[in-house]
């Protein structure tokens, strides 16, 4: 977007949120004159909402876009106060199709972090119990609504909650909301779908890993003890050594052959963690036989490798460090998954790996065929 454009969208947006809040602030002093508490609290808590943006990018350095702030505060003030307040709270399926909404609304909020945190693989668990969450995290946030709203009428006497029977038809609609959207969840993790709904909180996610994931980065030795204990799974994998034959103590180059093997199959499947110098019983061996002359030698040969081999444009997603534990050193290398197909180069010829279980396979013709339309689809140039 050109600089013209997006000063204008700003323009836009400034004019319209300053637009609403003279509305709210109109609104607020004609309900003093009508003595109407409840009118009163909507307005004065929907301008409060105006200024978290602003509170978000100054003390947090997250900035939501204009256009979802602008929907946003539509949303609060003509849904939420015209439907709690005005006429509409009137019509039976108002406050129905607005639980609904809601529902839909914070299920999707929900679903899209996690959904990011699991990409990320912040989170290593099964689809199902994502799903689980999602719904208990929806029905929970609408009991408290519920139960707001509980509050408001016994302190302003506002009706919002006419009766037991209005309660729980709330809280039905509530979990078919919760419902749909867990099993949309569990439909694109499963299935390794892209996640197209509530993008703006995905991106905020995904820029913000820091706030949705860990505050803290951890300790490197604590979570390379966690990887070992956990042992070899498709996200994790280790190698006793990384150029050296254990049984000959020579320079093999089939060991660093299959540490490229590993990254690439990582890669092309869902990322996961490589552990060097670990046997495959997790015990530890150290990289002190493959004779580097220091880490960053190790380092400088490892980064050539996968320029020469795999591609300088995937460095990004490889991570690696060296890591002292007990008397020895292990090498930790973290793959994140590639949107795009990873070949390693080898032998003057190109080899397609994924992971398969606790071990890295070698696809070929119409199985590599297959398994890159379904996966990449038309992602690849």
């Amino acid at each position: 977007m050109s600089h013209k454009n997006l000063g204008n969208l700003r323009s836009v947006h400034t004019i319209i949120l300053n637009l609403i809040r003279l509305i709210l602030v109109l609104i607020f002093f004609n309900s003093l004159l009508n003595n109407s508490i409840i009118v009163q609290f909507f307005s004065v808590t929907a301008l409060l909402i105006t200024f978290i943006p602003l509170i978000l990018y100054k003390y947090f350095k997250i900035e939501v876009p204009a256009k979802f702030e602008i929907l946003f505060l539509m949303f609060i003030y003509g849904i939420l106060f015209i439907g709690e307040v005005k006429t509409f709270s009137q019509v039976w399926w108002w406050d129905i199709a607005l639980t609904f909404t809601a529902s839909l609304v914070l299920g999707f909020t929900g679903l899209s972090i996690l959904y990011v945190l699991y990409k990320e693989n912040k989170i290593d668990t099964n689809p199902l119990f994502i799903a689980i969450l999602i719904f208990c995290f929806t029905v929970s946030a609408g009991a408290i609504w519920e139960i707001s709203e509980f509050l408001i009428d016994l302190i302003f006497s506002s009706g919002l909650q006419p009766n037991l029977t209005d309660t729980m038809i709330d809280q039905i609609v509530n979990a078919i909301g919760a419902l749909i959207v867990s099993a949309t969840g569990y439909i694109c993790i499963k299935k390794d779908k892209e996640l197209l709904i509530s993008t703006f909180i995905t991106n905020l996610s995904e820029k913000n890993l820091n706030i949705f994931g860990s505050n803290k980065r951890k300790n490197p030795r604590k979570k390379l003890i966690e990887l070992i204990n956990r042992g070899e799974s498709e996200l994790i994998e280790f190698k006793s050594s990384f150029r050296t034959n254990l049984h000959t103590k020579e320079f093999d180059r089939r060991i660093e052959h299959g540490i490229l093997k590993t990254i690439v199959a990582f890669l092309n499947t869902k990322g996961g963690n490589l552990l060097v110098g670990i046997n495959d019983g997790g015990h530890i061996l150290g990289l002190e036989l493959d004779s580097f002359q220091n880490d960053d030698k190790l380092g400088l040969h490892l980064t050539n490798l996968i320029k020469n081999h795999i591609g300088n444009e995937y460095l990004p997603f490889i991570k690696f460090e060296i890591i002292p534990i007990i008397d020895k050193k292990i090498l930790l290398i973290t793959c994140k998954e590639s949107k795009k197909r990873v070949f390693l180069k080898a032998n003057h010829e190109e080899e397609f790996f994924v992971r398969n279980g606790p071990a890295s396979i070698r696809l070929e013709g119409s199985s590599l065929v297959d398994y890159i339309n379904h996966k990449f689809g038309n992602r690849n140039d």
